[in-house]
């Protein structure tokens, strides 16, 4: 008979790294969130108090509202094939900024910025999609003093 506990299963996973233990840092709970941020769920098992279930741990979600020492964070869940927003309170001890995000908005700004530079000089309009990477270019090889060589096995012969 196996337990059904509601933190079963869990050794590795709310294990805190070596010379990690202990309480949170206070910068954990000076950092400032937003509706509409996104966050990541990464349990810190030192802090039992607004600890969110197991299946949470390292899901990313939004945060829908802002409590004192908690957020309340909308986070999609498959369930039989489909996807249902799922709403999780977490303390902030065991939230994270997402940085997912990043790269994309990076993107966005710097093409932002090239579609407002070729509208000043009268430019043709850059592509706002990404390209694929074609194939390499050819390239020539000089075969004078790098003769091919032959690789491959040798027949094994049995010395006995």
């Amino acid at each position: 008979m196996r337990s059904k506990g509601y933190r079963r299963g869990t050794r590795s996973m709310f294990s805190q790294d070596h010379r990690k233990h202990g309480v949170a840092r206070t910068n954990k709970y000076l950092e400032k969130y937003e509706i509409g941020d996104l966050v990541d769920i990464v349990v810190n098992p030192a802090m039992m108090k607004g600890m969110p279930y197991k299946y949470y741990q390292g899901r990313t979600g939004r945060v829908y509202d802002v409590k004192p020492r908690s957020l309340n964070i909308a986070i999609r869940k498959k369930v039989r094939g489909k996807y249902v927003i799922k709403k999780v309170i977490a303390r902030v001890e065991h939230v994270r900024k997402s940085r997912s995000e990043e790269e994309s908005k990076k993107r966005i700004q710097e093409m932002d910025e090239r579609i407002e530079k070729a509208k000043a000089e009268g430019l043709v309009m850059p592509r706002t999609k990404r390209q694929m990477k074609g194939p390499r270019e050819a390239m020539e090889i000089i075969l004078e003093n790098n003769r091919p060589v032959e690789v491959g096995y040798e027949p094994y012969i049995a010395i006995f």
